[in-house]
């Protein structure tokens, strides 16, 4: 059986392009891992957030996720019935280049992406118009139960998507604002308020993207950030590593560590 392995940014970028590899990375650990992705000796995967959030650009990201708005209508299929239906808009660009690139290199070597469940107004989710994008997790309704309550968890240290609601939420009530949270983000005024949202952004994707990897049940979550570059605590910090592993048992590695498990 292969190792089946979720792959964050940074590290799905190494392995599918070890020429370019960035550091702390060893090219030839990200060669042997693409090798062994393509060999079928690991089955990788990747989060949709790399599609939902991380597909925002950083300078296009207050603005476009505080565009979120449910949106409902009325339709009727006999005088007798009316059925109200509601969804969740947001006003979406195209997604970067690099983005694209990204996505069509992973699929290129057969990896699919790992549904995130999201309740109405937690976000939009990515488009699997032929039915090749995602990876089926099996069981639905136990894949749901499991991501949701760990999403759920994870909010609850405050971490992964509980830091943008609390950003988004304080500076509303900075300018004295009641408002849905979404809507606060396009506050941000200065250079370093603009930064948190970026932060932020990245900080849920993160968090989803361990809840999805729960949810589906894989082996190993492959990541070398450490969440360092976040503005407080992070669900990729050591501290919140170790909870994940002896809570939930997670098991994060290294492109080394994953190189070193296939040459063996």
């Amino acid at each position: 059986m292969p190792l089946t392995v979720t792959f964050d940014t940074g590290v799905l970028d190494d392995m599918l392009w070890p020429e370019s590899a960035k550091q702390p990375t060893d090219p030839a650990d990200a060669t042997r891992v693409r090798a062994a992705v393509q060999a079928g000796v690991i089955q990788g995967f990747f989060s949709e957030t790399l599609i939902t959030l991380e597909g925002i650009k950083n300078i296009d990201r207050a603005a476009i996720l505080s565009s979120s708005r449910l949106v409902s209508s009325l339709s009727s299929e006999s005088k007798n019935s009316i059925t109200s239906n509601v969804t969740f808009q947001q006003d979406r660009l195209p997604l970067p280049h690099k983005c694209v690139r990204r996505i069509q290199a992973a699929r290129d070597l057969g990896m699919r992406a790992l549904m995130v469940p999201r309740l109405l107004a937690d976000g939009v989710c990515a488009k699997d118009d032929d039915g090749t994008l995602f990876e089926h997790p099996g069981d639905l309704e136990q894949f749901v139960a499991k991501a949701v309550h760990l999403r759920s968890e994870i909010g609850a240290r405050d971490i992964g998507s509980a830091v943008a609601v609390k950003l988004g939420l304080q500076l509303s009530a900075r300018d004295g604002v009641s408002e849905w949270w979404y809507h606060g983000l396009k506050r941000a005024k200065d250079i370093h308020e603009c930064r948190q949202v970026e932060r932020a952004v990245s900080e849920w994707a993160d968090g989803d993207s361990i809840a999805a990897h729960y949810g589906y049940g894989f082996d190993l979550f492959c990541s070398k950030d450490f969440g360092k570059g976040a503005s407080g605590p992070s669900v990729l910090d050591c501290a919140n590593r170790k909870w994940l592993s002896e809570e939930f048992g997670i098991r994060f590695v290294t492109l080394r560590e994953l190189a070193d498990m296939v040459a063996g």
